[in-house]
């Protein structure tokens, strides 16, 4: 039994050593890919950062903010004439506005003339005629309602208390 353990002992030794060999080899191809890849990524990035891509990308900014400036001028040109075209229409509504006014300040006065106020004056007082007659009218009759009311109430209480 010893000797079969002996024996399970090297050879799992053995199978250490391969495994340890295996594991090292694999180990070295991983790094040397990995190194290759590292390489590769390097070189890709100084390519990207050359002078030349840089210059490309600082080229390409630029033409799109003129582009930019420039969109932007024709906009603040088109806003600016529509500016005035609103300027213009305000102007002329204002114009007609004043026509209005003037228009209605010429009615009013002609309304307000002096024969048209001789003639309300004159209605105006017969009405005030009217309206006096008939509250002297009305007053009248309630003088005599009031004096019967009265006369009536004396009766009620010469009779009520005998007088």
């Amino acid at each position: 039994m010893a000797e079969q353990t002996d024996d399970l002992m090297n050879k799992a030794g053995e199978m250490a050593d391969q495994a340890k060999q295996v594991a090292a080899e694999k180990l070295g191809d991983l790094q040397a890919q990995a190194s290759d890849v590292v390489d590769g990524l390097k070189a890709k990035a100084s390519e990207l950062m050359s002078d030349e891509t840089i210059s490309d990308l600082k080229a390409q900014a630029t033409e799109k903010l003129d582009d930019a400036k420039a969109m932007a001028a024709g906009l603040a040109g088109e806003a600016q004439e529509k500016f005035e075209g609103a300027k213009a229409m305000a102007a002329g509504l204002a114009g007609e506005a004043q026509d209005k006014f003037d228009d209605l300040k010429s009615k009013a006065s002609e309304f307000v003339s002096d024969a048209k106020i001789e003639d309300l004056k004159a209605e105006a007082a017969e009405k005030l005629g009217e309206a006096q007659a008939k509250a002297q009218e009305l007053a009248n009759e309630a003088q005599e309602v009031a004096g019967e009311a009265v006369e009536k109430a004396k009766g009620f209480f010469s009779r009520l208390f005998g007088k």
